[in-house]
């Protein structure tokens, strides 16, 4: 049969990936869109090609996700998935089988982040993302102030793990936070992907701490889901939402 445009959400991490691609998929599911059920989060990172459920080391990632499309369209079902970027400016062979095979299936897609960069800065260096092109961030410490190894684990553990910020490259860490969205809006306009809006994460979870923001919540979901080729009623997000409106 003929194949469904598979869609993509990019987004960073410590912007709530997880939650944003649970919640799409289940508002989809809810509106009737038959989703393709995928266990492993990460199917397109060019290090770690072994991760997506159709990858072999005789091809690509490119190949493997025209099978997992394929798969999915057989069963009449659409592929959604998370990344972190597509590089329109990559010389990486792999990456580019990767973003030929997207733009050759017609992927729609949407960028979303997190409005205060602080909170993302915060979450990395807690997560141990020491550095970013070299520039230093800070360190993870306990609440005692010592330095602190948890990482991803404090998420599974509950472990209270702060971040100590370096403020002499505060600004420049800001800064390289903030410029996310725009950069992958013009990469996947360079590439030629469909879709492409920008929605913050704050106004997808706001209707889920006061009922006044469900109009907030509703509207950035309506944006989400036309930028992945699902245009639907604005009343039919707000039936869908209510039931975890705060």
């Amino acid at each position: 049969g003929p194949l469904i445009p598979p869609m993509l959400i990019l987004q960073r991490g410590c912007t709530g990936s997880s939650v944003v691609i649970r919640m799409t998929k289940d508002l989809l599911a809810d509106l009737g869109v038959a989703v393709f059920p995928l266990s492993t989060k990460e199917i397109v990172r060019t290090g770690q090609p072994y991760k997506n459920p159709w990858w072999s080391p005789d091809g690509d990632l490119g190949d493997a996700m025209r099978k997992g499309v394929k798969e999915a369209s057989d069963a009449g079902q659409v592929l959604v998935f998370n990344a972190f970027k597509l590089k329109s400016w990559t010389k990486d062979k792999e990456e580019l089988a990767l973003n030929k095979a997207l733009l050759d299936m017609d992927t729609r897609t949407v960028i979303v982040h997190r409005r205060n960069p602080l909170d993302i800065l915060t979450c990395e260096i807690r997560d141990c993302f020491a550095s970013v092109h070299g520039v230093p961030r800070g360190y993870p410490v306990d609440e005692k102030g010592k330095r602190d190894d948890t990482c991803f684990d404090r998420r599974q553990t509950g472990a209270k793990v702060k971040a100590f910020v370096n403020l002499n490259h505060l600004e420049e860490n800001l800064d390289d936070s903030s410029a996310y969205p725009e950069a992958m809006q013009s990469s996947l306009r360079d590439l030629g992907f469909k879709g492409r809006r920008i929605v913050y994460y704050e106004d997808l979870v706001s209707h889920e701490y006061s009922a006044d923001n469900l109009d907030i919540s509703a509207k950035a979901w309506r944006q989400l889901l036309i930028s992945l080729g699902v245009s639907v009623d604005i009343d039919d997000i707000k039936d869908k939402l209510k039931k975890a409106v705060g």
